[in-house]
């Protein structure tokens, strides 16, 4: 593995570089690091799609790749992951989790250096960049998708939630949300927190939260849910730009990132490959409104 590292620039990477490289870079006088998957058949013609994955809290980069299996995937599929690192294993994404928004840790700006480095030194189609992640990771994809949805194609989140006073992206985009109906973390019903910031503050339901998303899509009424097993999808139609916005709701599934081999609800479904399935087929990110 070879370690690329830069001073708010790109890495400036030889075009035999290896297929994972991890780039250390100083944002707001810390040393941050992310880690980037190519694999061997990515060119520059056509570009590739890039996933970024976000760890949850007090995780690391190396948590994200053992459980999420996204490298996989990319070799698949014939994308990019790229897998930053949040401070203390934290991410500041909104009033909740952990002592990151306390410290007010911008990583807000963190991501979108990263986003700068990754799309310099790799062949990064910049319409199709996708966002996902589980728990604190996946409120920080959504935080980051209404800061800079025009740097945002989808966000794939994972046991997430809107965790932020207010939300007004600037253009479109879709969004699928996978929600353990038995979270004890981030609970499928809403409610408070211990870890908010302030006490008084509550996570919505994940059903609330998801048609927060479908009415800022402009989505029209959602269809009926599909169920196979303990797995029922609820997909919105008719949705601005050709954007699509889905809950897949695992009854009795946990606050984990779904995987075969963890039971009858937590491996009812794969996250990675339900992600990838639904980034895929999703049309180039539209323009933002003038």
């Amino acid at each position: 593995m070879t370690l690329a590292c830069s001073q708010g620039g790109g890495s400036s990477l030889s075009p035999l570089r290896p297929a994972v490289q991890q780039t250390r870079f100083t944002y707001a006088g810390v040393l941050r690091t992310y880690r980037v998957y190519a694999p061997p058949t990515t060119g520059p013609r056509p570009p590739s799609a890039l996933v970024v994955v976000l760890h949850g809290g007090a995780a690391t980069i190396n948590d994200a790749v053992a459980t999420t299996m996204f490298d996989q995937a990319a070799a698949a599929g014939n994308f990019i992951v790229a897998y930053p690192q949040g401070t203390r294993g934290e991410w500041n994404a909104g009033f909740c989790c952990g002592t990151a928004p306390g410290r007010m840790v911008d990583d807000v700006g963190f991501l979108n250096q990263v986003l700068d480095h990754v799309e310099a030194d790799y062949p990064v189609d910049r319409n199709r960049v996708f966002f996902t992640g589980v728990s604190n990771g996946a409120m920080m994809a959504y935080r980051f998708a209404c800061e800079n949805a025009d740097r945002v194609t989808a966000v794939g989140s994972v046991a997430g939630s809107m965790v932020l006073a207010d939300c007004h992206p600037s253009r479109p985009l879709s969004v699928i949300e996978l929600h353990g109906t038995a979270d004890p973390e981030v609970p499928y019903a809403g409610g408070p927190t211990n870890t908010a910031v302030q006490s008084s503050l509550v996570l919505p339901s994940t059903q609330e939260m998801t048609a927060r998303w479908a009415t800022l899509d402009g989505c029209t009424t959602p269809s009926t849910p599909a169920t196979t097993g303990p797995v029922t999808t609820v997909t919105w139609t008719g949705c601005a730009g050709g954007t699509s916005v889905e809950l897949v709701s695992v009854q009795g599934g946990g606050h984990v990132w779904f995987a075969p081999g963890l039971g009858p609800a937590d491996g009812a479904l794969d996250a990675t490959t339900v992600f990838w399935q639904f980034f895929r087929q999703l049309p180039n990110r539209q323009p933002a409104a003038p």
